[in-house]
């Protein structure tokens, strides 16, 4: 085989040299900053597989297409070699928490998987472990999707699809087209899960070659759905009704879980063995995760919500509870209306912090909403609590950003935001 080009050189990067070592291919790395390692060009013979953050107008992209060579993404070099099918979950938000709970249910049913993808264990770290008797769940980003031409996961499903990552791939119809790539490659004897409550999924689910499968929290037309504490499972025909509680979830998760639920009874595990394990599924931090209580009012961190999707999502979770809400963060070039047309009366003060604050506080004005913007996390954590103190309620740091502005991630952003809150805890106990 042609020697390989490594374009980036961050986890995905060393997780595919040390693949093309296994294999016995010759391998270079390349970034914009760096350049080439020694020995490293671009020419109509190169292989040129990126990592997941390498935009596709980045400098190399374009002067290794100047120069013809060939470019592959992570997925397209790895899926040849992986041995087990592949479960591919992609959308803009859901997909890091539908993975863990597929990954969870076939755990707990005894069959044998692994989880990589997107945020955790690089697909190339492993794929040349994988066996037959496994199951590889895979996270897919559309960084990760965007140049991909052969990936044919045995199961792909698409949680949801909202404006996200605009200043990666330049349009929503780029966007899209990257989401897409999940499983427009697939066969007719693979499966395409979708959420059919939403309606850019349900839209694209169109455009499937496999054999299509769609989920809702409340559309009875739909192959698996939940109404009035039972699971409803139409297949082949055939339609089965499971009575089981999952009102403990809140909407957006309990969407997650049916997902989850139909792509666990594709490999084998019943719904009612799905609906059993899935009880000890315990969500991942900065997930809506209450940090503190402080004299009545309950601090939540949704760090993870890092576009405005995710953010109308976790405003739709508290309704009917006073709400002060923390906006802010980088700017990933998408607009901010969605959260505004979604503040209720519920809402009685909002933060904006980082980056983005001063085009959230323009946003706001359209819609006669007031912003405070805030100097930093600090001042927005002291100002909603002294306008909640009195009330009682709930105060949410949702960014509808990512944190790239002042954190090295969402996970940082959180632990922040919570270790405010317990200062702010201890001063006033000191009080």
């Amino acid at each position: 085989m042609t020697d390989i080009i490594i374009y980036g050189r961050g986890k995905t990067g060393v997780a595919l040299q040390k693949m093309t070592n296994s294999l016995g291919i010759g391998s270079v790395f390349y970034d914009d900053e760096r350049g080439f390692d020694e020995g490293g060009c671009f020419s109509e013979n190169s292989v040129v597989v990126t990592s997941p953050g390498v935009k596709p107008a980045a400098k190399g992209m374009q002067l290794a297409k100047k120069n013809g060579a060939t470019i592959v993404s992570e997925l397209d070099f790895c899926f040849p070699y992986c041995e087990s099918p592949c479960v591919s979950v992609t959308g803009t938000n859901g997909k890091t928490t539908t993975c863990q709970m597929i990954f969870h249910i076939l755990a707990q049913a005894g069959k044998s998987a692994r989880l990589l993808g997107n945020g955790g264990v690089p697909f190339s770290s492993e794929v040349l472990q994988t066996q037959p008797h496994e199951i590889t769940v895979l996270e897919s980003s559309s960084f990760q999707l965007a140049n991909t031409q052969n990936f044919a996961p045995r199961i792909s499903l698409l949680t949801n699809i909202a404006p996200d990552h605009l200043d990666y791939h330049g349009s929503l119809d780029e966007y899209i087209k990257a989401k897409r790539n999940n499983f427009c490659h697939q066969k007719g004897c693979d499966f395409a899960i979708f959420n059919a409550d939403d309606p850019l999924a349900l839209q694209v689910s169109a455009d499937s070659p496999a054999f299509t499968l769609y989920y809702s929290v409340c559309n009875p037309n739909a192959n698996c759905y939940y109404q009035n504490k039972v699971l409803h499972l139409n297949f082949n025909g055939q339609q089965v009704n499971y009575g089981y509680d999952l009102t403990y979830l809140p909407k957006h998760n309990l969407s997650n879980l049916l997902g989850a639920i139909l792509a666990c009874y594709l490999l084998g595990v019943s719904v009612n063995d799905s609906c059993k394990y899935a009880e000890s599924y315990r969500f991942l931090p900065h997930r809506l995760q209450t940090v503190a209580r402080i004299n009545g009012v309950t601090f939540v961190d949704d760090s993870k919500a890092t576009n405005v999707h995710a953010t109308v999502s976790a405003l739709q979770c508290f309704e009917n509870v006073p709400l002060a809400l923390i906006l802010g963060g980088s700017d990933k070039g998408c607009a901010f209306d969605d959260v505004f047309l979604n503040v209720h009366t519920n809402v009685r003060a909002i933060c904006a912090v980082g980056e983005t604050s001063e085009r959230i506080a323009e946003t706001a004005q359209k819609y006669f909403v007031s912003v405070k913007k805030c100097a930093d996390y600090k001042q927005a954590v002291e100002f909603c609590y002294r306008r909640m103190k009195n009330i009682g309620g709930v105060v949410l740091m949702s960014n509808a950003c990512a944190s790239f502005d002042l954190f090295s991630g969402y996970s940082e952003r959180g632990d922040y935001f919570a270790k405010l809150v317990g200062e702010l805890c201890r001063d006033e106990k000191k009080d």
